[in-house]
This record gives structure tokens, C-alpha cells and sequence, in this order.
């Protein structure tokens, strides 16, 4: 698992998950125009903390607890966030 997977995995810790899966895409976008550095990401999370908010505000959660990966260490993040009842119920 790569170091910055092990960073962003802490940094939503805070979020409280109660499921967490992040993949790494970077090899998908290699070469692509303007990434100045950093890696592509997908997180698939579900927390209870989303429960009731619009998905705008569960992704600004998510790029809140990352901020501090943003700058360099991730180019690019998909989200995909849910509350327990809506994973289960998939």
C-alpha cells in the first residue's frame, strides 16, 4: 500500500468509517495534461457523520480531512460517499 494511500486513510479517520476502500487510479491518467505531480484516487466511503447532508457537503468533508494531501500528494480524488443504510441497502 503506497504511503500516501496509508496518509489519506488517517487523514479520514476523523470522519469515523465505518467502511473505507481508496484505490489507487494513477496509472489510468500517466502522462495526462496538467497534473503537476500527485496521484489519481477513488474513495468509496460510508459514515454516519453524512447522514442527513447533501452529497456536496459528505465531499467537502472528505476534501476537508484530506486538505493537507491536496497540495501535492493527490492531483485528483472521486468520491463516493454514503451513510451505513444506503452501502447495505446496494
Amino acid at each position: 500500500m503506497t504511503d500516501t494511500i496509508n496518509k489519506l486513510k488517517q487523514a479520514l479517520t476523523k470522519l469515523e468509517p465505518s467502511y473505507l476502500d481508496i484505490q489507487d487510479d494513477s496509472a489510468l491518467h500517466a502522462g495526462h495534461a496538467g497534473n503537476t505531480g500527485g496521484g489519481h484516487y477513488t474513495v468509496t466511503i460510508e459514515s454516519a457523520v453524512f447522514d442527513g447532508l447533501t452529497l456536496i457537503k459528505c465531499h467537502r468533508l472528505v476534501y476537508d480531512a484530506a486538505k493537507t494531501l491536496l497540495d501535492k500528494e493527490i492531483h485528483a480524488l472521486s468520491i463516493h460517499a454514503t451513510v451505513p443504510s444506503e452501502l447495505d441497502n446496494n
